[in-house]
């Protein structure tokens, strides 16, 4: 049931904030038994390509990002798809398209508000993501520049934005298998089926750093959380975590790995991936 991930030069449908992108191929495969999974925070869908399964939910408060997904998916019609794929195509990246999609974004603040087109909307999103630093994506952080790399040690964003912009309808075929929806994790996770057909995946915002994000994430939140995990006996659970005290201790009991990634300036951080054990 997957399309080829090969086909894809871009690692994530958007550049998000705490991207799993490096690590997607190696957390999927402890999916691979399911034939259903639940994403309750979706940010970038790195995982996406990776996964074997038929049906996935994919969640997240962020309705920028959910917009974008459902417009690339085809939900809000051919003709909004097509107006988002072709706006991105001629997207050049340069401050003035910045300056227009940040001003655009100010009047989505709530799912409810549309004075301007689902496509537009979108690809607002798309540019905010994907035009300045990698990372932006999914933040409160304001962007004003574009990315500009000053020396010849990798490739440049206006390549990377074609490529980007090229991949629109690989990531539209990846979507097929996708529900999308907008919720808090409290409405999301009571609904899933606690069997061994289905599976978790939750890459939720790390303890600190999920300040950062759109909606916050508080040290209440990651133990309601916890909560909620763990009334599942049958289904699988995979959970990816920054380390922290508090999140080892909200885990006691299940099976916890360590593991070092790269954060957003390249450096080394260390992970927890949690299963049961």
């Amino acid at each position: 049931m997957r399309t080829d991930s090969k086909k894809l030069a871009t690692k994530s449908a958007l550049s998000y904030f705490g991207s799993d992108s490096e690590v997607a191929a190696e957390l999927a495969a402890k999916l691979n038994g399911c034939r259903h999974v639940t994403i309750p925070f979706a940010g970038g869908l790195s995982i996406l390509p990776h996964l074997t399964v038929r049906g996935i939910v994919a969640n997240d408060l962020n309705h920028h990002a959910i917009n974008f997904y459902r417009v690339v998916k085809g939900l809000h019609g051919q003709a909004a798809q097509t107006e988002l794929f072709d706006r991105c195509a001629m997207t050049l990246s340069h401050p003035d398209e910045i300056r227009l999609a940040v001003g655009m974004l100010d009047h989505f603040h709530e799912s409810t508000t549309k004075p301007y087109s689902e496509a537009f909307h979108a690809w607002a999103y798309w540019v905010k993501c994907w035009i300045p630093r990698k990372g932006k994506g999914g933040t409160k952080g304001k962007v004003t520049m574009p990315s500009i790399r000053r020396d010849a040690t990798g490739g440049n964003n206006a390549s990377r934005l074609v490529s980007v912009a090229a991949d629109l309808d690989t990531w539209a075929q990846h979507f097929k298998r996708c529900e999308f929806e907008s919720v808090c994790f409290r409405d999301l996770l009571p609904k899933v089926k606690d069997s061994a057909t289905c599976g978790i995946y939750c890459d939720a915002p790390w303890v600190g750093a999920g300040d950062n994000y759109l909606h916050s994430f508080r040290l209440e939140d990651h133990a309601e959380l916890a909560e909620q995990l763990a009334r599942f006996r049958k289904a699988a659970v995979v959970i990816r975590y920054g380390d922290a005290p508090l999140i080892r201790d909200l885990y006691r009991g299940w099976r916890i790995s360590n593991r070092d990634a790269r954060n957003q300036s390249n450096g080394r951080t260390a992970e927890l991936w949690i299963t049961k054990a």
